[in-house]
């Protein structure tokens, strides 16, 4: 198949989301997270490194880089809601969600289906 051209937007926010996964990572290791319980930190752990490979994967125009983004989006929505975390961050992790999510869609046509 052919190299797919990605957009400008895609890669602003693919940078974008890249930084605030990045800046999320630290919040396994607060005190209050691993007071929660002692698989809490890995279960968000596994949720933030599972966001940054689906931002990989919309960086490089892969369907499943979208597909994955919206199933982490859900996930990680439920957790925070499961673990009572409603703080800045899960609001503000909602609303950069649903900026991103109508962008990769529209743009969901021009990606690769393969891996």
């Amino acid at each position: 198949m052919a190299q797919v051209v990605r957009p400008k937007i895609i890669s602003v926010i693919s940078v974008t989301a890249i930084i605030l996964i990045l800046l999320a990572f630290p919040m396994l290791f607060m005190p209050s997270i691993k007071h929660m319980g002692d698989f809490v930190p890995m279960i968000l752990g596994i949720v933030i490194t599972l966001q940054f490979v689906s931002v990989i994967g919309v960086w490089h125009m892969k369907r499943w880089g979208v597909q994955l983004f919206i199933i982490m989006f859900t996930i990680r929505v439920i957790t925070f809601m499961f673990l009572e975390m409603y703080n800045f961050r899960f609001y503000f992790n909602i609303f950069y969600s649903l900026l991103f999510i109508p962008v990769f869609l529209f743009h969901y046509r021009k990606m690769d289906t393969n891996l």
